[in-house]
């Protein structure tokens, strides 16, 4: 596990690891009903199943990441994961509210620099 890394890119990989895992884990036990009103509000097709299957591949994901095991494919279901997310859920240009279509548009470029730890992971 985690053979030929230094220590600070083990920190980083359980860093982006621990994020899918914590709010896969707080998403699906506690926003179910709200990720997914907010999916269908957006015309997310066959929503419930979606929704499911965005918590198996970011608990999946993170948990293959944490334990180092197949980042070469744990990565890739993260990456997909993190731009189908934010493309449903931080549709900025649906936001009325100045502040909140800011924190929209702040959480694509926050999720961009995810996918970027994600690539130097892989």
């Amino acid at each position: 596990m985690y053979e030929g890394q230094t220590a600070i890119q083990i920190a980083g990989q359980v860093l982006i690891a621990f994020l899918f895992l914590a709010t896969g884990i707080l998403n699906s036990a506690f926003k179910v009903r709200q990720h997914l009103d907010r999916m269908i509000a957006v015309g997310v097709p066959f929503a419930r199943a979606a929704l499911y299957f965005g918590f198996a591949m970011q608990l999946a994901g993170g948990a293959m990441l944490l334990f180092d095991w197949r980042t070469d494919i744990a990565c890739p279901i993260l990456i997909v994961f993190t731009v189908v997310a934010t493309a449903i859920f931080h549709q900025y240009w649906r936001v009325e509210d100045p502040i909140r279509r800011h924190m929209h548009f702040s959480f694509i470029f926050s999720n961009l620099a995810i996918v970027g730890g994600l690539l130097a992971v892989m």
